[in-house]
């Protein structure tokens, strides 16, 4: 049993426009349930960026004797080597990107690996960023 607010997806879909104002404008999540087990929440995308701002990512800057700057998030197994800081960031962010959009297109296979499944709320957070300034953001530089 659950506090949170919780609707058959029958229901839910009947009643969207009001679930709909339950969680944007209300700000309350709501669990919609189908069959016995199947489980959904919704919530509000400002919150769930709200509950997400935890999840920042350190990279290791290291100098190269070449003058190039390496970037190490071994957090998600990505690094990057460019000529100055400035241009491995601008990579780091390129590959983030692009490492979001092939776990979400693959989710089954992400969230079950279990070397990739702790990404996910990173990857969510990186999804919800509305462009490369907002995802510079979340790097500790």
């Amino acid at each position: 049993m659950t506090m949170l607010s919780e609707l058959k997806f029958t229901d839910a879909r009947k009643e969207f426009s009001t679930l709909y104002d339950e969680v944007y404008i209300g700000g309350k999540p709501v669990i919609v349930k189908r069959k016995q087990k199947e489980q959904v929440i919704l919530l509000n995308a400002d919150l769930q960026k709200m509950l997400l701002s935890a999840y920042s990512l350190k990279p290791e800057v290291e100098s190269e004797e070449d003058g190039s700057v390496t970037l190490s998030l071994d957090s998600l197994e990505i690094y990057v080597n460019d000529e100055s800081l400035e241009k491995a960031v601008y990579q780091l962010i390129q590959d983030l990107k692009m490492y979001a959009s092939d776990y979400i297109q693959r989710s089954q296979l992400f969230l079950n690996a279990p070397n990739r499944r702790s990404h996910f709320p990173y990857i969510l957070r990186i999804l919800l960023c509305e462009n490369d300034e907002e995802i510079r953001g979340m790097l500790e530089l």
